[in-house]
């Protein structure tokens, strides 16, 4: 083998090593940039939840249906915000119903959005329960 031929085989050796090297390097940065963001998304679903369970024990013995979205506004605002996102909470102009927007601090596009209401969130109490006739009556 001559030089120029071990000199052209090193040098696309040595290319093809640098390219695999930057496509793997890409590829885990990618990976590594999903499981943040799914942990986030996990973090935004865990804020849900606590603000439902928390919606659900301060008002139980509440007034029910009764409930104005000011209420619920109150004491979602008594329920701090994990530092790593946004929450925004906000009347629903038709009904007593809110508007709870949680945004990533780090990046605004990644969002979540839900509608509450107080019987969505089982707070009402009917007086008298459904019988199995009425429900049947039902139409989907």
């Amino acid at each position: 083998m001559h030089l120029v031929e071990v000199m052209v085989a090193a040098a696309v050796f040595s290319a093809a090593s640098g390219s695999s090297l930057q496509l793997w390097s890409h590829a885990a940065g990618n990976s590594h940039k999903a499981e943040l963001r799914q942990q986030l998304l996990e973090r935004i679903d865990l804020d849900r939840l606590q603000l439902q369970a928390h919606w659900r024990q301060e008002l139980a013995g509440g007034s029910g249906c009764g409930l104005s979205s000011v209420d619920l506004v109150e004491v979602a605002s008594a329920l701090p915000v994990p530092p790593q996102l946004r929450r925004e909470v906000v009347p629903v102009q038709s009904g007593d119903g809110l508007l709870v927007r949680w945004e990533v601090a780090a990046d605004p596009t990644t969002t979540r959005e839900r509608v509450y209401t107080p019987a969505g969130l089982g707070l009402c109490h009917s007086e008298s329960p459904l019988t199995d006739s009425q429900v049947e009556e039902v139409q989907p």
